[in-house]
């Protein structure tokens, strides 16, 4: 959600919280992060657990200290999020940000986040993560921004990643899926999956496995709702595709429902 603040005369965005923790999968698992959640969301999984980005109520069942707020948002301009960030960076060994929401790249955002927000920590030299939904078309960014730099010592990254979220059947979502950005990742985006037994399911992560995409991709369990050591043995089994098994790891760390860690 964007707006236009006359008093700065720049573009502000709506976030729910900007925070420091550790990414919890993925290409950087582990490593210290700060993350910008943005408010706003294209979609409705019937799993979501970040419908505080649906609707300002919601929010506000999540955060309900806002109430006292006159407005529950945390806009910011594109150069204020970036010196918060740099400011909480300055002590890192690697400059790494994950952008995620809700869906920060809701086509109202593009401009700010194609001209704005984005360009200024890939100047800077930052390792961008872009948690996104899959129902969204990459083009522009790809186009723009094409692929991060990654030293092949450490595995460190510059510029940014798509890390696309694919809704499997139980997130109810699967029909909004853009299977034509398939053809746009490189080797470096990510296409991440959370899978139950449903049947359905893994009919479906056989389509992305076999689509031919270049994109590393990620397995995860739902828990309590997968026979877990299917996960490794279906990556075993694929072994001739860029699969991996992964736990998302922040809910380990912490409880699942926890915000803003």
């Amino acid at each position: 959600m964007i707006r236009f603040n006359e008093e700065k005369q720049a573009n502000e965005i709506a976030l729910i919280n900007i925070f420091e923790s550790i990414n919890g999968e993925a290409y950087a698992a582990g490593k210290p992060c700060v993350f910008i959640r943005t408010f706003g969301c294209n979609l409705r999984c019937i799993f979501c657990e970040t419908r505080e980005c649906w609707t300002e109520k919601n929010l506000l069942k999540i955060y309900p200290e806002r109430n006292k707020e006159a407005d529950p948002f945390k806009w910011r301009t594109a150069k204020e999020i970036f010196n918060e960030i740099n400011e909480i960076e300055k002590n890192y060994l690697f400059k790494s940000i994950c952008l995620t929401g809700g869906e920060p790249l809701m086509t109202e955002n593009n401009d700010f986040m194609l001209k704005e927000l984005l360009a200024l920590f890939v100047n800077a030299g930052y390792d961008v993560g872009i948690e996104t939904d899959g129902a969204i078309d990459y083009t522009d960014y790809k186009k723009t921004f094409g692929d991060p730099i990654v030293d092949p010592a450490t595995g460190s990254r510059k510029g940014v990643t798509i890390v696309a979220d694919y809704k499997l059947p139980c997130s109810g979502m699967t029909k909004l899926m853009l299977k034509s950005n398939f053809d746009l990742y490189s080797e470096y985006d990510i296409i991440k999956m959370v899978i139950s037994d449903n049947a359905e399911e893994w009919e479906e992560l056989d389509k992305v496995v076999n689509s031919g995409t270049k994109a590393s991709l990620y397995l995860s369990p739902c828990f309590g709702e997968v026979t877990l050591n299917r996960i490794p043995e279906y990556v075993i089994k694929h072994s001739d595709k860029n699969i991996k098994a992964q736990i998302q790891i922040h809910k380990i760390f912490w409880n699942p429902i926890e915000k803003d860690v």
